[in-house]
């Protein structure tokens, strides 16, 4: 997976909200992040095409 730095800023943009607007550094690792929401990330896609068969096969 690779993220560019417009991802990074949004994943800034979001953790700054979380904490009530902060706007000190906020330090993020990468790869660390990528570690823990992978296999959530999966599991969401394989969800969503499941969905997507499913109604699919219902409208046709």
């Amino acid at each position: 997976m690779e993220l560019t730095k417009e991802d990074q800023h949004t994943i800034e943009q979001y953790i700054r909200q979380a904490h009530g607007g902060y706007t000190g550094p906020v330090g993020i690792w990468m790869d660390r992040l990528v570690d823990l929401h992978m296999a959530y990330s999966r599991m969401i896609v394989s969800m969503a095409l499941v969905a997507a068969r499913y109604e699919s096969k219902g409208k046709a």
